[in-house]
């Protein structure tokens, strides 16, 4: 490899004999915690054992689920959920220590989490809530894109009786953060229909499709800040899709005043003519740009514009993106067809 000091042959040797030394501890201490799960030996000496393992190899699942059993052994329920809880304080804090310790050098571990999770649920460790909110938001703030940690936070989330509210403020602050967040824009689908009432009197746009409308706003300064970043174009499409479904039901003849009834197509029209002319405006500034050309394109047939205008862009499409050239032509062919 270029530019790493080649060692000299007693320092490969010495290097060797490291990982050899290394392998066969780990190898004697794995054995040591298999023999107390085959004996089973359901006591301290075991949790010992396994947390020697795991210490060293955290994906080791078949012990995480051993040292579940020793715990339940140990702390078996006595039918009372607050002596439960008390008595088992002291363990679950070991095993939020050693999670942690392994979430650390492997913060992907899907065992880790798993463990984590059963932890809480099992020691009714509502003392803790507040420290895991904390925890998942300082793993997040390492790595916004781990979704082990935003699967454990929304359980906490669940579990501790956070509102929605407050976790939309917290959605918002990642997305701000970094645009290209994927799990806090989907994060963000779930709590807004928790959090508004998608009911309203017929007259008026629900609150939720008010909502909506606003998102629409936030998205603009995502697109023209990393216009080639797919999350928030997926969010955006998720935004038009709820909106439609929320606008009135197409209706034929005329209403009760003699008015020509308006139909949930045109009612929708204006809304996507907006962000057509918002994407035709970045398109102008990043101009053969994928995503911007894809979502204008599906605006175009969706609002039945001019063909040629919509085949132009799905030609430029098959230019910048020639690995999916064949469904540029399917769209095309779709769309002659109507």
């Amino acid at each position: 490899m270029h530019n790493v000091k080649k060692l000299s042959a007693s320092a490969r040797e010495i290097a060797a004999e490291k990982s050899r030394a290394r392998a066969e501890n780990y190898n004697a201490l794995s054995r040591e915690a298999l023999k107390c799960r085959k004996d089973s030996k359901f006591d301290a000496a075991s949790l010992d054992a396994t947390q020697a393992v795991l210490s060293l190899n955290s994906d080791f699942a078949t012990l995480w689920g051993f040292r579940r059993e020793v715990l339940r052994a140990l702390h078996p329920d006595s039918g009372d959920a607050t002596k439960d809880a008390a008595s088992r304080r002291a363990a679950c804090e070991n095993e939020f220590k050693l999670t942690q310790e392994c979430l650390t050098a492997n913060p992907k571990s899907y065992p880790v989490w798993f463990h984590r999770t059963w932890v809480v649920e099992w020691g009714r460790t509502d003392w803790q809530w507040k420290m895991e909110l904390k925890l998942t938001a300082k793993m997040l703030a390492l790595d916004d894109r781990n979704f082990h940690c935003w699967t454990y936070r929304r359980f906490v989330v669940r579990v501790a009786g956070v509102t929605p509210v407050e976790e939309l403020k917290f959605s918002t602050e990642k997305i701000m953060a970094n645009f290209s967040n994927y799990s806090a824009w989907h994060y963000r689908s779930k709590l807004l229909p928790q959090i508004y009432s998608s009911t309203a009197p017929a007259s008026k746009l629900p609150p939720l499709a008010q909502v909506l409308r606003d998102e629409l706003e936030l998205l603009r300064n995502a697109f023209f800040t990393a216009p080639e970043d797919q999350s928030a174009w997926f969010y955006h499409r998720w935004l038009l899709a709820q909106l439609k479904a929320m606008l009135p039901n197409e209706r034929s003849g005329d209403d009760e005043g003699g008015e020509p009834s308006i139909t949930a197509a045109d009612a929708f029209k204006p809304v996507l003519q907006g962000e057509l002319d918002m994407v035709k405006e970045l398109l102008e500034l990043e101009p053969g740009s994928k995503w911007p050309l894809v979502t204008a394109a599906f605006l175009h047939a969706e609002l039945g514009g001019p063909d040629d205008e919509l085949h132009a862009q799905l030609q430029e499409l098959k230019r910048v993106d020639p690995m999916r050239a064949c469904r540029y032509d399917d769209m095309r062919a779709v769309q002659g067809s109507k």
